[in-house]
């Protein structure tokens, strides 16, 4: 078996067990305005990255009722976990997480929703003479593997007759803060990562974007990222409070779309970190808010992970077939055609 088979054979192993896991956290509960802190409730997970902050603040547009307890996750393949064992209802889960997992199992969850595209961000160490893809032959290059943004750059990276194990210094890292990290101290000269990380790196003057890198970095690969999903029990046995969950997120997702700043500081109030850059990322579209789920796009997934050699099934349908829109229709009021089934997303 050849070294390149066997790390992608480990990595998938190792994610199996990971998924398959409990996940054991500590929540944070948001009553609703009736002060009522069980009748109702729903359980949301969430990660702290800026593209999921409508979601983690919804509970600003809830009616009296309903109340939401939101549990912080590290990763999107724990919350994922999560709704696979029935600790949480929703969150939200990136496409490529769900896509990995049902090649092990079929988890009752279905998406219910989108919630962000594109989400991933390059950046060079000042210094690097980082300026184009062809300068990333030999340099260190740091990621998460099996991330979204890990996946976004090896596909792109593919498209160009590059492999990043072998043509880069391939250096992952265990979770995104470490990357910020490894790019301040020079032990990297580039790395892959998301907002507000990216504008931290920025704002601190030890990371640069690189246009060329950036503009197209979804080439071979996909730009939809996540959406929300849910647990299958508690959407047929609490439909009602799932739709009201659903209200609200919408109409936070559209209040803070029209005010970045205001996304910003959110981010800031909920995690007591720096939400640099964000407002940027948004106007510059490096993450983009997006209801509807686009299933031409997702159908783009699995194979994109079979081609990477994360997963051994390409099978477009095991994903499709967990992509819900009567939750979407009951809140909007458009069908699921208009909202992105059958690969329409107009």
């Amino acid at each position: 078996m050849s070294t390149s088979l066997t790390r992608n054979w480990v990595f998938r192993l190792v994610v199996a067990l990971i998924l398959l896991a409990a996940v054991v956290v500590a929540g944070r509960t948001y009553a609703a305005k009736s002060g009522t802190a069980d009748e109702n409730r729903v359980r949301i997970g969430w990660v702290s990255a800026a593209t999921w902050v409508p979601w983690a603040t919804l509970d600003e547009e809830l009616d009296d009722g309903t109340n939401v307890e939101l549990t912080p996750f590290k990763s999107s393949n724990d919350a994922l976990t999560a709704l696979a064992n029935g600790s949480v209802d929703m969150a939200p889960v990136g496409y490529n997480n769900l896509a990995s997992l049902l090649t092990s199992g079929n988890p009752r969850v279905s998406f219910v929703s989108g919630i962000s595209s594109n989400g991933s961000v390059f950046l060079a160490r000042d210094g690097s003479s980082i300026e184009s893809w062809d300068d990333l032959r030999g340099k260190r290059i740091g990621s998460v593997r099996g991330s979204t943004q890990y996946i976004n750059l090896a596909a792109a990276m593919e498209t160009r007759g590059m492999d990043i194990d072998r043509d880069t210094q391939y250096m992952n890292m265990q979770s995104f803060p470490d990357l910020n990290l490894a790019l301040q101290r020079g032990d990297v000269d580039g790395i892959v990562t998301f907002p507000p990380l990216s504008g931290e790196a920025e704002e601190a003057g030890y990371g640069h974007i690189v246009p060329d890198i950036q503009d197209s970095l979804y080439d071979g690969s996909f730009s939809v990222a996540s959406g929300i999903l849910a647990n299958d029990a508690f959407l047929e046995n609490n439909r009602d409070e799932a739709v009201e969950v659903m209200r609200a997120f919408s109409k936070r997702l559209e209040t803070l779309a029209d005010d970045p700043e205001t996304w910003e500081r959110e981010y800031q109030n909920i995690t007591g970190s720096s939400g640099t850059g964000i407002g940027t990322a948004l106007e510059e579209e490096y993450i983009v808010p997006i209801l509807e789920m686009p299933e031409d796009e997702i159908d783009g997934v699995p194979p994109v992970l079979t081609r990477l050699g994360i997963i051994d099934d390409d099978d477009t349908t095991a994903l499709t077939e967990h992509l819900d829109y009567s939750l979407l229709e009951d809140v909007t009021g458009r069908t699921a055609t208009d909202l992105g089934k059958n690969g329409d997303n107009s």
